[in-house]
């Protein structure tokens, strides 16, 4: 089949599949983050340099596992570009591939300063990035010099990027899971995520819980001015999967949980929902304690990527009216036998496949060399893919 025309059926069996209709196809996919560099012999380390070697050995997995849909698939910080500009925020790991978020080196904001975020927002944001980013600091000359080190660093990865998306999108025809823009991260996260940092945000909601609010409805606003230049009717059909994500939500009580999180989404995505839009829901720790919420929005309109609820009972709950995209567990494809995940992956199947609103990926991303056995990772994806045509 021409690859143009493969990826044209792929993107319909994700359609057909998520739309609660039986595709030619179960959608088989991953979330693939630096994983594939180990699985080249090569570390990250020793090609990030060569934007042709790295796309070379990203891409080689391709050859021995075969994908219908991809979330994910690009290295995802310019490690190199960051540190010339003075942000050590985003490092390599100690294998030389894996690359790591330094949370603890990240500058927050201070519990004082939630009134500039308040006040403006924009100059908010300006002032914590020049603290953050050192080169910034210096004077004019010295941070232009920063700057060329930094703009010469980044090429071979954006190179590489766009070689590996070439790769896999154009060249053998892989489904992107999230071609469309629109991108909804609820503003507490926001906040826990970019500006207070884990513990102190979790901190401020039992202390200060109105400033807390006030700095979410300020943040919210700004998401929905950055979503107002999408039109909902131009970004359904035919790439209608956007996404959002989950990250402080598992920290809350349902009270919380929709005051935060899920009462935004609604009243911020609904239209694009009932224009045809899909939200890819990349799940962190457990929310089947609020997986009911869901049943409120259009029928397929969601699409949960699980991490640690159990599969099987999120399919009790919610499996009748929204995807679940699943299959295995990072944790069988480690340390479970060959056969254990086989028998896991034709469980799900037995289960989740039949009338559609399932398809198959890992419920965390491959990350590390030791993430997955290679004789597990493939005997999944052969058996995935050979049942994903029954």
């Amino acid at each position: 089949m021409d690859v143009k025309e493969l990826k044209k059926e792929r993107m319909q069996n994700l359609l057909d599949a998520t739309s609660f209709r039986e595709p030619k196809k179960i959608p088989v996919g991953a979330e693939i983050l630096t994983w594939p560099f180990s699985y080249a012999g090569v570390r990250y380390a020793d090609v990030m340099d060569d934007a042709v070697k790295t796309a070379q050995a990203y891409v080689k997995f391709l050859d021995d596992i075969q994908l219908d849909f991809l979330w994910g698939g690009m290295v995802t910080s310019a490690v190199n570009a960051l540190q010339a500009m003075g942000c050590n925020h985003f490092a390599l790991g100690d294998d030389g591939t894996a690359i790591i978020h330094r949370q603890p080196e990240v500058e927050f904001m201070e519990a004082e300063e939630y009134a500039d975020l308040i006040g403006d927002l924009d100059a908010f944001k300006a002032g914590l990035l020049r603290r953050r980013v050192k080169a910034l600091q210096l004077p004019r000359e010295q941070a232009y010099e920063k700057v060329l080190l930094a703009l010469r660093a980044i090429r071979p990865w954006v190179e590489a990027n766009a070689m590996i998306k070439e790769a896999i999108f154009e060249e053998r025809g892989v489904a992107e899971l999230t071609g469309n823009p629109v991108m909804f991260m609820g503003p507490l996260t926001v906040l826990f995520d970019k500006y207070r940092g884990i513990k102190d945000t979790l901190v401020d909601l039992r202390r200060r819980p109105e400033v807390v609010r006030q700095a979410c409805d300020v943040i919210l606003d700004d998401r929905k001015r950055l979503l107002s230049a999408y039109d909902p009717k131009e970004y359904g059909y035919p790439y209608p999967f956007a996404s959002t994500v989950y990250h402080v939500e598992c920290f809350l009580s349902p009270a919380q949980y929709d005051e935060y999180y899920f009462n935004h989404f609604m009243e911020t995505c609904l239209p694009y929902m009932e224009a045809g839009a899909k939200f890819f829901l990349k799940g962190e720790g457990s929310f089947i304690n609020t997986i009911d919420r869901f049943r409120r929005l259009p029928k397929g309109s969601v699409i949960f990527m699980l991490d640690q609820d159990d599969p099987f009972e999120i399919y009790k709950a919610i499996g009748d009216w929204q995807t679940v995209a699943t299959g295995i567990t990072v944790d069988l494809l480690k340390t479970g036998t060959k056969e254990q995940c086989v028998d896991y992956v034709k469980r799900s199947f037995d289960t989740f496949a039949p009338g559609g609103g399932f398809i198959f990926m890992q419920n965390k991303p491959l990350l590390c060399a030791n993430d997955a056995k290679t004789e597990n990772l493939i005997a999944v994806y052969e058996t995935a893919n050979e049942l994903s045509l029954q």
